[in-house]
């Protein structure tokens, strides 16, 4: 027994009396949590929370005075996505904003932690291993990467590309960054265990996608916004594949999810019928749902909380919504503040979502009132805090 505890501690993975030992989830590193070996043990840790539901109604707060105009410069259109980092704190990834800003979810005071080009360069990021972001080369041919822990931003290549090219990235199990493609159709990526720049042999096509979401399985789900198709990357092989369902191009969706039942929910953007795709049976396409009331660009990224929902993040839908993971219905919420309001968020420790303002000019968060938290280790985990 005390070489059996020994080995939990240890995080020895090895056989121990014809029974193989796992460590609990909370003990990983979150460079560990997307490994597929480890994925039995996150799944636990995350439906255990779901399962402590809600205390009472969400809640919307400005959570600092400021405005995004004084704190940036930048008149609109300032944040598109947010990502959580290992030092604690949240980080507001530049659209037209010519800085990043890092929050104290502690304070909730912000802070300018680099300086960055600005008209739309980037759109999104990814954190990989670290604590350090990769943001994704939009009307920039220039990759970069932002360092948390010193926030130092460094060049790392420069490749001549199309315009738009890419729309956020994944951190697959295999260390590598895989952007997702939107102006481009090829794949790239950087490998961070070598420090390169490389590209998958088959491109995509179709159209724009607009974000990635990876499933224990090892692949990357390319969700379309101008396409009409799911393309299906499996980092195990770098093989593509394409998903023969159409969900109809012509910035109908926007955003998609992973849920520990194997679903990826796929968020609207112009149309009303929610989908998810499940991946536990033959990535078969479900009509899970219809928003009421629907109008152009309702939405801009989505969220997964510890109460099991999903927060679909208002862009121009006149209400904040939520999604339950396990039997889809969707509930509504408090007004949206404005329009063009938010592109993503980043949940903070307590299940706060941290929104990042797009054309809000205010620093907003959407408090889901979840009983339970997700340990570090899975609330900075690449199935969910990504763009």
């Amino acid at each position: 027994m005390n070489q059996l505890l020994f080995r939990i501690v240890v995080k020895d993975k090895s056989y121990h009396c014809g029974y193989k030992v796992a460590p609990a989830a909370c003990t990983l590193s979150y460079e560990e949590t997307h490994l597929p070996e480890n994925w039995r043990q996150v799944k636990q840790e995350v439906e255990a929370q779901f399962a402590l539901g809600s205390s009472e109604g969400e809640t919307l707060t400005q959570y600092n005075p400021a405005t995004v105009l004084s704190a940036t410069g930048a008149a609109g259109t300032a944040f598109q996505g947010a990502l959580a980092a290992p030092n604690g704190k949240v980080y507001l990834l530049p659209y037209n904003s010519p800085k990043i800003l890092a929050i104290n979810p502690k304070t909730n005071n912000y802070e300018e932690a680099t300086s960055v080009p600005g008209a739309i360069d980037f759109i999104g990021g990814t954190l990989g291993p670290s604590g350090i972001i990769y943001l994704s080369p939009h009307t920039n041919n220039t990759f970069y990467k932002f360092d948390t822990s010193n926030h130092t931003l460094t060049n790392i290549t420069n490749i001549t590309m199309s315009g738009a090219a890419y729309n956020g990235g994944v951190y697959a199990p295999n260390g590598k960054i895989y952007y997702v493609p939107s102006g481009e159709s090829i794949i790239r990526y950087y490998d961070t265990n070598k420090g390169t720049i490389g590209s998958v042999a088959t491109p995509v096509s179709g159209g724009i996608f607009a974000n990635g979401v990876l499933t224990p399985e090892g692949k990357i789900y390319f969700i379309p916004h101008t396409a009409t198709n799911i393309y299906i990357l499996d980092t195990n092989t770098e093989t593509v594949t394409q998903h023969p369902f159409s969900f109809g191009g012509a910035g109908n969706y926007i955003s998609g999810i992973y849920t520990p039942n194997g679903r990826i929910y796929i968020i609207p953007h112009n149309v009303a019928t929610l989908y998810y795709v499940d991946t536990h049976d033959k990535d078969t396409v479900v009509e899970a749902g219809t928003i009421p009331n629907v109008t152009a660009s309702m939405f801009n990224g989505v969220v997964l909380a510890p109460n099991g929902k999903l927060y679909p993040i208002p862009f121009n839908y006149g209400k904040f919504i939520s999604i339950d993971s396990v039997t889809s219905d969707i509930k509504m919420l408090m007004p949206n503040p404005g329009t063009s309001s938010y592109r993503g968020g980043a949940i903070g420790q307590g299940g706060q979502i941290y929104l990042s303002p797009h054309n809000a000019n205010r620093f907003d968060l959407l408090d889901t009132k979840s009983n339970g938290s997700f340990c570090d280790p899975v609330r900075l985990s690449p199935y969910w805090n990504k763009f």
